[in-house]
């Protein structure tokens, strides 16, 4: 995925957007990290040594080619979607294309996490879930960003992505993000937009690293071969 930011930079960009979430009850353990986009990182390259862990991620990535095709298709999408000048508009519009700023950075996040990433991290046939669930104790920050994707109120977020049940509300100068359930029309979730663009940007951290060091460095070291 294309970097924009030195890793402290990113370090920094994390720690500000778990700040966002800690009114809303959610604070993980990967929070409590002063370096959590770094050590997470190291946490994956660490789990990389693993020899028996490498030779199941091989097989499963064989297996489930789509993967690495997701991976590269949402880094560019998002390259795209984050590049967009929305700020280079006439005022009549600017709010639109504003909203469509934030909303086409965090459908394609909340949607491959509802995807093949979510079931790279959390579904029982991946190796990554099986070394997580057997020995969470000696990877604590991937634990606990497997358990930031189960978090209730993530997991409204997602679905309300996945089911397009969703609007944008905007209350004095202030943008809320709303979900609904699809079959009642009932809210599931409100969060000010700086709280929805908090989760899309931690989610966007671990996805990042998730495809660097595991995923593509995988499929790289395979097509070499």
């Amino acid at each position: 995925m294309v970097k924009l930011h030195t890793l402290a930079e990113k370090d920094t960009i994390l720690r500000t957007a778990f700040e966002r979430l800690v009114n809303l009850g959610i604070s993980p353990k990967w929070r409590n990290s002063t370096k959590p986009y770094t050590e997470l990182r190291e946490e994956c390259k660490q789990l990389m040594t693993d020899a028996n862990f490498v030779k199941e991620l091989d097989a499963y990535l064989q297996k489930h080619i789509v993967l690495g095709r997701a991976s590269e298709m949402f880094a560019t999408y998002i390259a795209m979607a984050a590049r967009a000048k929305w700020y280079e508009v006439s005022d009549d519009i600017r709010p639109i294309t504003a909203r469509g700023w934030f909303l086409g950075r965090w459908i394609p996040t909340f949607l491959i996490i509802d995807g093949p990433i979510g079931r790279f991290l959390c579904k029982g046939s991946s190796p990554l879930y099986l070394v997580l669930k057997d020995e969470y104790r000696r990877y604590p920050l991937l634990a606990s960003a497997r358990d930031f994707l189960s978090h209730d109120m993530f997991r409204r977020l997602r679905n309300g992505f996945g089911h397009w049940s969703f609007d944008w509300e905007v209350v004095g100068t202030e943008s809320y993000f709303v979900t609904y359930d699809w079959e009642t029309g009932a809210c599931t979730a409100r969060l000010h937009q700086e709280e929805a663009d908090a989760f899309h940007i931690i989610t966007y951290g671990l996805i990042e690293i998730l495809d660097d060091v595991l995923i593509s460095q995988r499929i790289s070291v395979e097509e070499a071969a």
